[in-house]
């Protein structure tokens, strides 16, 4: 997908749909930071 941020469209549907893509995209990889810091104290 070749999304750029710097892109804004006439479509407000569209650029939500962008935000909640970008906001689950950094909730994965604060997980995934999570799991591997759990992984080392064990």
């Amino acid at each position: 997908m070749g999304s750029k941020k710097s892109e804004q469209t006439k479509d407000p549907i569209w650029d939500q749909h962008v935000r909640w893509l970008d906001l689950i995209s950094n909730e994965c990889k604060s997980n995934q930071v999570k799991r591997e810091r759990e992984k080392r104290r064990k």
